[in-house]
Parts: structure tokens; sequence; C-alpha cells
């Protein structure tokens, strides 16, 4: 037998002994056949150039901090410097803000409410490597958060903030379905293609629809008597007449006569960062909600109204929170490390479509940060791809009406979850755990238990119950230690206990719709 034969005759073997241990998903099969009308949604539409390219390696004019006075490894610090090098980038049109090897102290002052503003499109925040021999960003004192009584307003230490307003508005007349990519409007006249839109729907008569004719609790006030609140981001491809073509397809069914509204929304491209490691100064045990220090005292980055931004190769330690990419369209986060003490959140998706985060790893101290990576405030088409949890850090489903997350090929507790018990429920319909190696034993988890606790002593089970609120979460592939689950409150439920073929859900519909894997999957899984 010739060397090509043995080699082939291998690859055989592999794969028999590998779908020997799995059970090829009947769910997968189904969206193959008929995508239309699978219960599963097609999650391949999530993460920079909607998964269809790679991030490239961004060329452009260098800043580097160390001329604007941010010098490395000497006692002074760089807050000023770095927000120097940054306007001037802005001032020239966009750039790459570069910071040399060494370490850069960027909060020696205490009382400090607001951190470092980048407020311009093409900007990249580039280091030299977020290892020990690259670029460190040390913050010693903790934010103090912009209205004394709100804890959760403490900024990030880097906010990307950009804004421009729109004018452009219609309403929705006719009814369309999952996965459709096109919806009617009332006036399209003040639309154009290649611009991005805002669906926005808050209606209590929607509640069945969206809740899958779930009974709320008496004490989710503003779900009860605002209803959902759903803000769905499109870019336009095609507009004929009135009827308007997006790029990619909506994750809800709409049902015109819930008052659908769409509005334009203007988002910055070209915003990146990379290569660098950022250093906090939390130290203490971590208790939820004690203040605004353990909450969010150390926040390192926020990226707000951006369209295929991307933060890669990023190395977090001793943080109280980590990333937020709030009012995104296809936003990739990848190759993100937690480590050190755990504080409070790891990554977060909010009031976003398809923001992709593949390779984060919560290497804290056990038991892990207090919550996994997120999506939250209607964000949807969510893809949590290979995470690396803990027996704390789960999935973080933080009400405020998210709806369609994928949480895919990766290994963590189930739940890790959080969110304000009147926007609850913690996540909407469309919510699938795919092939998940699950850390920790629970029994009957019941998604959507009844309503019990209202006079309960215990605070936790009085406003959230025991367990997360979820609606009909499907699970298929979910392995590791036992957990076991109130049935009736699943949408699909199968193999358990034993992983399924395709082993990403995520991966198997990019290539059932580019034809084939981009090369950046290759290099996002070695």
């Amino acid at each position: 037998m010739n060397k090509l034969n043995i080699t082939i005759a291998l690859f055989m073997l592999l794969n028999l002994s590998i779908s020997s241990q799995t059970n090829q998903s009947s769910a997968f099969e189904a969206f193959k056949k008929n995508p239309s009308i699978s219960i599963l949604p097609d999650y391949s539409w999530a993460g920079y150039k909607m998964g269809a390219e790679g991030i490239p390696e961004v060329k452009g004019k260098i800043f580097d901090v160390s001329k604007y006075g941010a010098l490395p490894n000497d006692t002074l610090e760089d807050f000023e410097g770095i927000q120097k090098a940054i306007k001037a980038a802005e001032a020239a049109g966009g750039g790459i803000v570069f910071f040399p090897k060494g370490r850069f102290l960027i909060n020696e002052k205490e009382g400090r409410r607001d951190g470092i503003v980048i407020s311009k499109p093409n900007i990249i925040l580039r280091g030299s490597g977020s290892g020990t021999d690259g670029t460190e960003i040390f913050m010693k004192n903790y934010m103090l958060p912009k209205d004394p009584d709100k804890k959760w307003t403490v900024p990030a230490m880097f906010t990307f903030n950009y804004y421009k307003s729109s004018s452009a508005k219609s309403v929705i007349l006719d009814n369309a379905k999952r996965g459709a990519m096109k919806i009617v409007l009332e006036d399209a006249s003040g639309f154009k293609v290649g611009d991005y839109v805002s669906m926005k729907m808050q209606n209590p008569a929607a509640n069945k629809e969206f809740l899958d004719n779930m009974d709320t609790w008496n004490i989710w006030k503003t779900t009860n008597e605002k209803g959902v609140q759903i803000s769905e981001k499109h870019k336009i491809a095609k507009i004929e007449e009135n009827v308007i073509t997006f790029c990619e397809p909506l994750c809800t069914n709409i049902t015109a006569s819930y008052n659908w509204k769409v509005e334009g929304l203007n988002l910055a491209e070209g915003l990146g960062v990379e290569d660098i490691w950022f250093q906090g100064n939390f130290h203490e045990i971590i208790v939820h909600h004690k203040n605004f220090i353990h909450d969010a005292g150390w926040t390192f980055l926020s990226i707000g109204r951006a369209t295929n931004a991307f933060i890669r190769r990023i190395r977090l330690t001793d943080v109280c929170a980590g990333i937020s990419i709030g009012n995104g369209y296809a936003c990739t986060m990848i190759n993100i490390r937690f480590d050190g003490n755990p504080g409070h959140c790891t990554v977060n998706a909010t009031n976003s479509y398809g923001v992709l985060m593949v390779n984060v790893t919560d290497a804290s101290n056990a038991p892990g940060m207090w919550h996994g990576p997120c999506s939250s405030n209607s964000s949807c088409n969510t893809v949590i791809w290979r995470y690396e949890g803990q027996a704390r850090s789960g999935p973080d489903f933080h009400a405020s009406w998210p709806y369609c997350t994928l949480v895919d090929a990766s290994s963590c507790k189930y739940i890790g979850n959080g969110g304000n018990y009147e926007l609850l429920p913690n996540h909407m319909k469309d919510l699938t755990y795919w092939n998940m190696k699950q850390i920790g034993k629970f029994e009957k988890v019941d998604f959507w238990e009844p309503q019990l606790y209202e006079n309960s002593n215990n605070e936790q089970n009085k406003f959230y119950g025991k367990f997360v609120k979820i609606v009909k979460p499907n699970i298929i592939g979910m392995y590791g230690d036992s957990i076991s689950f109130v049935r009736e409150h699943l949408g699909l439920y199968e193999s358990p206990g034993k992983p399924v073929t395709p082993q990403s859900l995520y991966e198997a519909q990019l290539e059932l719709r580019l034809g084939k894997l981009p090369k950046w999957i290759v290099d996002a899984k070695k």
C-alpha cells in the first residue's frame, strides 16, 4: 500500500471513530432540507462582514502614543498622551494608534468619571502583543459612576462613542416571516441602498408571540405593562418603490399590527482593538451588586454604534468588566482571555445584530467570572462560539428581551445569568445550546417555573425563582456533567449526554450559506 492509500485509510478510520461517538443531528438535517420552515434559525449571519471574510491586517498612518507624551515603563500617567494621539488620528481622518512594548499607566489619579473617548470612524488601537513582553495598559484606580446614584453608569476606560443622527423614518405595512429579507414600508423615500436601519417595536400585544404563549410573572412590570421591546439592525441591499430588501434575514416575525417602526441608523466603520494586555487592580472577592466598584469599577472597553468592528488577541487581568459592543452590527470579538482575580462580567452584546464571540476564555481564578459572554437589550443573532468557561461563568442572557442566540461548541456551566427582574424573561425565543460541554450537575432545570416565590424570604427566589427564565430553548448534543430538564419548557431536545454532528452549528450553517468555509474559520480553530 502506497503512502497516499495509507493516508486515505487513516483519514477514513479517523472519521469512522468520530462518527461513532456522535449522532447526526436531525434538527440540522431538517434545516438543510428547508431552512424557511426549520425550527432552528440561521445563526451564520454573525461576525465581521457577516462571517464571509476574515478580519484584515489594517494598514494606515501610524500615530505612536510615545510621540504624544505617553511613554512606557516610567512613573508618569499616560492618560493625556494617549488621548492626544487619538485626537491626532481623528483629525487626520483615521489611523492606527500604536502602543509600543512596555507598561502604560492609565489611571493613577483617583476620582475620574470620564475615560478616553474615540468619537470618529477608522480608528484602530494596536498594541505590540498581549503577552508579558507586549503592551500592558495598567489601570491602578477604579472609575467613578457618572451618576453617583446609578452604579451601572461607570464608564469604560476606552469608549468608542460615535454618534450621527438620522431623520429617516417610516412604518412597516405588511407582515413578514423570520428568515425573510424584505419588508414593506409606508414610505421608503428617506432611505437609500447601503443605509443601516433599526426596526423598532414595543407593544404588550406582542408578548404572547415573543414569549410563545408562556405566562409572565406579576413582578415583570415593564414587560407586562409596556411589552417586549425590539430594536433589530439591518443593512439595505435594494429598494423598489416602498419594498426594502435587507442584506441579511429577519431574526423574528413581523406582525404589522404591533406598530413596527423603521428608523435610519448611522454606524461607524473601521474600528478595532488588537494585541493589548489590559491590567486592572481589582483584588477583592467579588460580591454581586455590592457596589459600583465590584460591578464595574475596572471596565476597559466599550464600542458603540459600529459596523464590522473587531476586538482580537486581548488579555484582561483583574478586571470587573471586560468588553461591550452596543448598537453594533456584524462585529467580532476573537481570542479574548480573562485571568487573575474573577470579577463581574466578561464580554457583552447589547442592542446589536450579529455579534460573534470566538475563543473567549475565562481563565480567572476558580470558580471564574460571575457572568460569561452576554446577550442583552434586544440583541439578536448573537453567536458564542468555542467559549471556555468555568463552574460559575456560564453564558449570560441579561434580560431586556434578547432573542435568537447560539451557544456553540463551548464548555461551561449552562448558565451564568443576571438581569433586572422587571425586564424578564432573560431570553426570548430561539436560544440554542449546541454541543455544549456542561460543567456542574443540575437536576430538573425549569426554564419557566411557575410563579411560586412572591412571599419568599430569599431575595433571589422572590424575584427570579430558582432557575433562569428562557422561552423554550433548544438543547442539542449537551454532554459532560449530568443535567436534567423540565421537558415541557424546552424546544428541540436532541441527543442528551452525547454530542451531535456537525460539531459546530455556526460553521455548518456558514458553509451552507457561502458554499465553503472561509480561511479565517480554519485559523480561528488553531
